[in-house]
């Protein structure tokens, strides 16, 4: 039972601190900014910095393959169109249950802009309980939660391309409205990197092989991250914030910067604007209906 009275006790100063916070979070924001309008006027010449020196920097910054001044407006949908998606939820396994097994449920939605039709809302549950479901990836010493985890995303591939498949030949000898698909999160996936290679087969392969039969379809696929936590846009302001001649991470700054996580932490001067996120400078900027220039991802 939770004693609300003690509770509001141990929250006492968590108002000033958050002000404190606040004001610190605006002065950082500022210096992003004001680093953004710098980089934007040597844009080509941080470009060939980073190209230069990418052996020898402790961070992974994004390339602007657009100016950074650009602000361009996004066309928009034609009244008339669909959208359709994906997303799961897990029940790990649990040893005081009488059955040890794990569920992966899958939720599908499709929704019908300006065309008159009922949206279509439903769930897939699937539930694992054999041997090789269970205990599989422990060859590669992957937990069952875990690989749980990874297998939701290959669900979730699967009945997406389900979907689009079957609506698009529901559509055949019709005039279809245009037609997306979008992924909870993105489309790179980088939490199987680290993954042996036999593992990460298993996974990647009908990922991408139902997002082929999108493609097949003509159906283009979407990422979405309602809350993103990138930061290589931001990252790539640390070569216009950098105070050396060159990005020379491992000579100039060796002990500091690479694992920095907290305000604690000693940081090198160019993170002078972390741990702020490309989402909340980008808010900033832009106006609705506006995007950021396009960057490369590496």
């Amino acid at each position: 039972m939770l004693d609300l009275t003690k509770a509001a006790k141990a929250m006492q100063g968590m108002s000033q601190h958050l002000n404190v916070e606040a004001l610190a979070a605006r002065q950082r924001l500022q210096v992003a900014q004001n680093l953004l309008e710098q980089a934007a006027v040597g844009q080509e010449k941080l470009v060939e910095l980073q190209e230069s020196w990418s052996d020898r920097t402790l961070f992974n910054a994004a390339t602007p393959i657009e100016p950074l001044s650009d602000r361009t407006y996004i066309t928009a949908p034609p009244a008339a169109h669909t959208v359709f998606a994906t997303d799961g939820s897990q029940i790990s396994p649990s040893h005081h249950e009488i059955a040890y097994c794990y569920l992966i449920n899958v939720g599908t939605v499709m929704l019908h802009y300006g065309q008159s039709r009922h949206p279509v809302l439903d769930s897939v549950p699937e539930v694992f309980y054999k041997p090789e479901d269970l205990y599989a990836s422990r060859q590669w010493g992957i937990r069952t939660e875990e690989w749980m985890g990874y297998r939701r995303a290959v669900s979730e591939a699967i009945a997406l391309a389900e979907m689009g498949c079957n609506w698009a030949k529901f559509n055949d000898n019709q005039l279809p409205a245009p037609t997306l698909a979008m992924v909870d999160g993105s489309l790179i996936y980088w939490f199987l990197e680290q993954l042996p290679s036999e593992a990460r087969d298993r996974i990647l392969q009908p990922i991408l092989e139902a997002w082929d039969k999108l493609r097949v379809a003509k159906i283009p696929l979407l990422g979405y991250l309602s809350a993103s936590r990138s930061t290589e846009s931001l990252s790539f302001l640390r070569f216009q914030a950098c105070t050396h001649e060159v990005p020379d991470c491992m000579t100039n700054c060796p002990n500091v910067g690479f694992s920095a996580t907290s305000a604690f932490d000693e940081k090198a001067p160019c993170q002078e604007f972390e741990p702020l996120r490309d989402s909340v400078l980008w808010a900033t900027i832009l106006l609705p209906g506006q995007r950021s220039p396009l960057w490369k991802s590496h």
